[in-house]
């Protein structure tokens, strides 16, 4: 009964909503699911950016980088993975010519911050969703289910028994009962799931389960101490009762590039 009067009702009516999406792009594949990734990546990247330009900041910057980001997962979609590397580069020689020819304007202990964080926003964002472009539809949906009941568990364990902090100082709000919550129901549906599609035994996705929450989780205490470099509380507020996109993709993004590299040497699904 205390959790019922003490859910947040528009993050409810946002998470069906998202989940509605999700199953109709990931049942069509193809277009659908490639313009789903790219707006992601570009409303993702745009509120990255926001969190230490400003709202409207440095503008040009980011409308290169979400060309760039955007070519990345296109090219990586259409098996061209090497030149989506390739745009990667293509954003550090910019930031290489924008750095040389503001050397004399700016100085030399800050010239380079604002390149740094146009690359940092490529790596975190369209090269962590590289994936997302190529995995199959079983194992996306893995890694979906994993991360949100990992989100979800968290969030109504430590609404209701969290009374131990996990990390203070990154995420006050976080408490380590909602972090085993979210370990339990990670490592169960990994097991039931695996048991169901998956090609490995009980014992394999049993430790896939801890690897997948483990990287979620850390994901999540990433953006978390992003937000609090910057003293601000969301990454945005396009979700409501969630926040921003990266509020809602931030254990994703952590999640989703472990489970590809684990996937080229291991056979789950």
């Amino acid at each position: 009964m205390f959790i019922l009067k003490n859910i947040d009702k528009k993050r409810i009516v946002t998470g069906l909503a998202l989940i509605a999406v999700l199953v109709f792009v990931l049942a069509w594949r193809g277009l659908p699911l490639l313009c789903f990734i790219l707006l992601c990546a570009g409303l993702g990247l745009w509120e990255f950016y926001s969190l230490f330009w400003g709202p409207r900041g440095r503008v040009p910057s980011r409308i290169c980088a979400i060309l760039l980001g955007s070519a990345m997962l296109i090219l990586t979609w259409l098996d061209r993975p090497q030149d989506a590397l390739v745009c990667l580069g293509a954003g550090f020689v910019l930031v290489a010519l924008s750095f040389l020819f503001r050397w004399d304007v700016v100085g030399e202990d800050t010239a380079f911050s604002p390149g740094g964080i146009f690359l940092a926003g490529l790596a975190y964002i369209p090269l962590l969703l590289l994936p997302a472009t190529y995995l199959s539809t079983v194992k996306l949906v893995y890694v979906l289910c994993a991360v949100s009941l990992s989100d979800t568990a968290a969030y109504f364990v430590g609404t209701r028994f969290g009374h131990h902090k996990l990390w203070p100082r990154v995420s006050p709000k976080k408490s380590s009962e909602g972090a085993v919550g979210s370990l339990c129901a990670c490592v169960l549906f990994s097991v039931v799931y695996g048991l169901i599609y998956g090609r490995a035994g009980f014992f394999a996705f049993l430790l896939l389960g801890i690897a997948v929450n483990a990287f979620a989780q850390l994901g999540d205490l990433f953006e978390s101490a992003l937000k609090r470099s910057v003293n601000v509380k969301d990454s945005g507020s396009l979700l409501p009762g969630h926040g921003g996109v990266l509020d809602r993709a931030d254990s994703l993004l952590f999640a989703l590039p472990m489970v590809a590299v684990v996937d080229q040497w291991f056979f789950f699904f």
